[in-house]
């Protein structure tokens, strides 16, 4: 006789006697609003659906995700494209499979009274970016022509970065305009001073789903139904915002981030950027792939143009 716990668990569509193919999500920040789709497709049965048991780590501070993923097994990630690009220029053997994010929410952040409104003010400061960042602010500053050697940048890590702010040590600090300006104005109690870099030219895709060419090779039927799974996900993320929230409150998000609201806010900016101009969400155009990595070569952040039939896979899509 066949059990009540099998039997609800057939009726939700999952298979109870079919091996769950395990696969290990890495995370290049921790979950939050920014990862809403992957976490409702794991909450709600949809990766279990398609056969897959995965598993979705948060980064810890600091992480390299990308030298991550390819040491270990059955993982795949998502990171800046600026970084998957430079890894593949020096040779690392991944591909990118689709992208959270149609537009890049890596932005600078100040304090109000910096009065820093325009890119052709930081000349002179001192301004803290983390390492995921770094190429694509001096991509930003190459694009317009505001010489790099003219502005202190350091690199900082996330921990402590805004009282530093508030401190004084920075002028502005890297952030990601899903969420960081939102937090840091519920703390500060006024909203900060937002320069995000694709207004200053920086066309580039964000939260791009990665893994290593191995595993595209060997597994892509796993791969195709985890992208089924994530973007189903997403669908249902940015139509239902409010019971989402209340999903990442109560089983994802750290103690210090579990506001309905504050999570509500940052999943209607992300869903501007999931859905950026209409574009299929998803997916990654080859051109505009390519045309970015050519600006990288061209202001001197990576050596060589990696091929594009190597750099990226679109027949998971198909």
């Amino acid at each position: 006789m066949i059990s009540r716990r099998v039997f609800l668990q057939a009726g939700a569509g999952l298979i109870p006697w079919r091996r769950l193919q395990p696969l290990t999500m890495q995370l290049d920040w921790r979950l939050n609003a920014q990862f809403a789709g992957l976490c409702v497709a794991e909450a709600y049965g949809k990766y279990r659906r398609q056969g897959l048991a995965v598993t979705l780590k948060p980064a810890p501070p600091d992480l390299d995700v990308i030298q991550t993923v390819v040491s270990q097994p059955h993982t795949l990630g998502c990171a800046e494209e600026s970084l998957i690009l430079a890894a593949q220029a020096q040779g690392v053997a991944v591909v990118a499979i689709a992208t959270m994010l149609q537009a890049s929410p890596l932005s600078l952040m100040s304090l109000p009274e910096q009065n820093l409104s325009h890119l052709q003010q930081l000349p002179g400061k001192r301004i803290g970016v983390h390492s995921d960042g770094r190429q694509a602010l001096a991509l930003v500053l190459s694009k317009n022509h505001i010489p790099a050697d003219q502005i202190d940048i350091v690199t900082i890590p996330y921990r402590d970065k805004h009282q530093r702010l508030i401190n004084g040590e920075f002028d502005a600090v890297q952030c990601y305009a899903l969420d960081e300006p939102l937090d840091f104005a519920r703390r500060l109690g006024q909203p900060p001073t937002v320069l995000t870099f694709h207004q200053y030219g920086f066309d580039a895709y964000s939260q791009v789903i990665f893994a290593p060419t191995q595993l595209v090779t060997e597994q892509p039927h796993y791969l195709k139904r985890f992208l089924a799974a994530t973007f189903a996900g997403w669908r249902w993320a940015i139509n239902h915002p409010s019971q989402t929230a209340q999903l990442l409150v109560q089983q994802y998000v750290e103690p210090d981030y579990q506001d309905v609201n504050y999570q509500t806010q940052s999943l209607k900016i992300i869903a501007n950027y999931v859905q950026n101009n209409g574009q299929t969400i998803g997916t990654l155009d080859p051109r505009r792939w390519q045309h970015s990595a050519q600006q990288l070569v061209e202001a001197g952040l990576i050596e060589t143009l990696p091929l594009l039939d190597t750099s990226i896979d679109l027949s998971l899509w198909s």
